[in-house]
């Protein structure tokens, strides 16, 4: 299975409790679904992410990207950094791992496509900041038989201070039910 496979590259601490398997039924059972989510509901995630350097160079390893800035502590400190820096969109990393079941988990589910992202920078993120993300569902449609979801999520450092602010939009099955089908492998979307 796919998973095993993605499992050979697991390097740190945080990818090995990750739950990468979005077609885990015993997770679907959390999601919120399309139907479900209440438009200009603020959550803010209980999950904390400290961030470790061992994050960041894999995260760059795995995008890859060979920018020094992102792997090579005396390079970023040249460069005017306390230390090395995240990849710019490894926020999306974060999001994903804050936002394994509960409020906001229609981020992750199965079946749905990202039609666009807008993503905000404030202020690098840093190895030793702990991350928090606040979710507000503002917006949903249906537009040619699809269902449209958009929400704005912003990730905060240990002292408040706004990082990265993603304006996040994804098409995504209507129901629980329509789920379930996908990842049967039925046609799960109404057309």
């Amino acid at each position: 299975m796919y998973v095993e496979e993605i499992a050979k590259y697991y390097e740190t601490e945080k990818q090995k409790v990750f739950k990468a398997d979005f077609l885990d039924e015993t997770q679907i059972e959390n999601y919120e679904f399309w139907d479900q989510i209440e438009i200009g509901k603020e959550s803010e995630i209980p999950a904390k992410f400290k961030v470790k350097a061992e994050d960041l160079k894999a995260y760059a390893r795995g995008v890859p990207d060979d920018n020094p800035i992102f792997f090579d502590e005396e390079y970023a400190k040249k460069c005017g950094h306390e230390g090395i820096v995240a990849h710019p969109y490894f926020s999306a990393q974060v999001r994903f791992f804050l936002l394994q079941g509960g409020h906001g988990s229609w981020l992750r589910t199965p079946g749905s496509r990202n039609p666009g992202q807008i993503v905000e920078y404030f202020d690098p993120i840093r190895v030793g900041d702990v991350l928090t993300l606040k979710l507000t569902s503002y917006d949903k449609w249906i537009k040619r038989g699809k269902y449209y979801m958009r929400a704005l999520c912003d990730l905060y450092d240990q002292h408040g201070n706004l990082k990265v602010r993603n304006y996040t939009t994804l098409v995504l099955p209507r129901t629980k039910a329509d789920v379930l089908k996908f990842v049967k492998g039925e046609h799960a979307l109404e057309v």
